[in-house]
């Protein structure tokens, strides 16, 4: 009668034993398995280089203010924004176009998830020595592709934000944080270069 209540007190035990026990093993494999993703992910990036394939050359014509485009920068960060200007298309059509240091993705942001990515925008004046005088946007899209196409690579989107970057010296960064959740906290692995070619600098904006 007396062993009663110390049998209930080993049975408690040995349940909350077990139930530590499993949980300690259900972290470990956790912590295992998202080991073994993050060494597939880095041996996938070490067999991905970045390529750049030039987008068609639109050709720009000169605004009514003489000028061949137009920046408005961010009022939160001046150094970015948009470029506004007016390519010829065919037959002749002039249809306006901009591009902009910030984009946007085209699919819906989750909570305060920001879907966006960085361009690499400059302003070039012609050389009047060069042969090619014809104001004009030239854009390079980066692109991945596999090192050795027989072994697994990167096949996402090299726009986004990653916690993995390209290069055996670059650590990734904490993706598993809820900063890194709710955030673009990673970098891009490459970004498109767009250059904007004027013959003149006296009419830049």
């Amino acid at each position: 009668m007396y062993n009663t209540p110390l049998r209930q007190r080993l049975r408690t035990w040995a349940i909350s034993i077990a139930i530590v026990a499993a949980l300690v093993a259900g972290v470990f494999l956790w912590l295992n398995h998202i080991k073994e993703q993050d060494a597939q992910e880095r041996a996938a990036m070490a067999n991905t280089k970045i390529v750049y394939a030039a987008n068609p050359v639109r050709k720009l014509v000169k605004r009514t203010d003489g000028s061949y485009y137009k920046a408005t920068p961010e009022a939160e960060t001046p150094y970015t924004g948009t470029y506004d200007y007016t390519t010829i298309e065919d037959h002749n059509v002039a249809v306006p176009g901009s591009v902009s240091v910030e984009e946007r993705r085209a699919q819906p942001s989750f909570l305060w998830y920001r879907s966006t990515f960085i361009n690499d925008i400059t302003v070039r004046v012609i050389d009047p020595h060069e042969a090619d005088q014809t104001p004009r946007v030239e854009r390079l899209r980066c692109t991945v592709e596999p090192v050795d196409a027989s072994k697994p690579s990167y096949t996402g989107d090299p726009h986004d934000r990653s916690r993995l970057k390209i290069g055996p010296d670059q650590e990734g960064t904490d993706a598993g944080s809820l900063s890194g959740f709710f955030s673009n906290g990673g970098q891009q692995l490459c970004q498109d270069r767009i250059t904007i070619l004027v013959p003149d600098g006296s009419i830049q904006p």
